[in-house]
């Protein structure tokens, strides 16, 4: 029985690729933790992550951005190890059925903005963009891989996420360089 299995499991794991079942998309976020946003940026190898620790649904957790190519070291986390942190989420509503959210933060300077926008005709589109304090040109801008957006569906880790509050600027003007 178990050389069945093996050869099960040897099979499938060589089918799967030619049949287009999808590899899990990349993320920064630590084992156990759980995705609310992550993707792989185009042009650099880098994955952005917004992730949740522990059980944000009940208050006893928190979220945290990870950013760089391995989730062992990241190039980039916030907040730092027990550090508050204080995240926006921010509604993006455009015509055409189409919207999504914006999470930011401001660290030692800079604003940070991960986005996720989806709607008609199967539009899927997120990135980066990094912001100096007190400028409205973006220092760093990247695109999510096409295809590549990871956004969460679990109802809970959304309701948890609601509750943050808003970002006026991104309210007001949207993304920044969009």
């Amino acid at each position: 029985m178990k050389t069945y299995a093996n050869a099960f499991l040897l099979a499938a794991a060589l089918i799967a690729p030619a049949i287009g079942v999808a590899a899990p998309a990349p993320t920064m976020c630590a084992r156990g933790d759980k995705p609310v946003f992550s993707c792989p940026l185009a042009g650099g190898g880098k994955t952005v992550s917004m992730c949740a620790a522990g059980d944000v649904t009940h208050g006893s957790g928190h979220f945290y951005y990870a950013y760089g190519r391995d989730a062992a070291k990241p190039e980039l986390t916030y907040p730092a190890a027990n550090a508050p942190a204080e995240f926006t989420r921010t509604h993006l509503g455009f015509g055409g059925n189409t919207g999504g959210y914006a999470y930011s933060f401001t660290n030692a300077g800079f604003k940070y903005v991960v986005y996720s926008v989806s709607g008609s005709n199967n539009l899927q589109d997120g990135g980066l963009v990094v912001l100096k304090d007190g400028q409205d040109k973006p220092v760093k801008q990247s695109a999510c891989q096409a295809g590549k957006v990871t956004d969460t569906d679990d109802d809970a880790l959304i309701d948890a996420t609601l509750k943050l509050k808003s970002d006026p600027a991104i309210e007001k003007n949207g993304v920044p360089g969009q």
